[in-house]
């Protein structure tokens, strides 16, 4: 095994469990208003994706 693998190896075991930060607390409110803000998003983009697309 090169070095360069183990070092791969090394890496991926020491970096496998990544520490999660402590969620702080957000209301409902401000949760339905991110995820509609985040679904508002993914459509715009899949509608450009889709002009694009058939623009082609």
């Amino acid at each position: 095994m090169s070095i360069e693998v183990r070092q791969l190896l090394i890496r991926s075991q020491v970096n496998a469990a990544p520490v999660v930060p402590q969620r702080q607390g957000v209301s409902s409110a401000e949760l339905q208003r991110l995820r509609e803000q985040v679904l508002s998003e993914c459509k715009a983009w899949l509608a450009q994706q889709l002009r694009a697309q058939r623009e082609r």
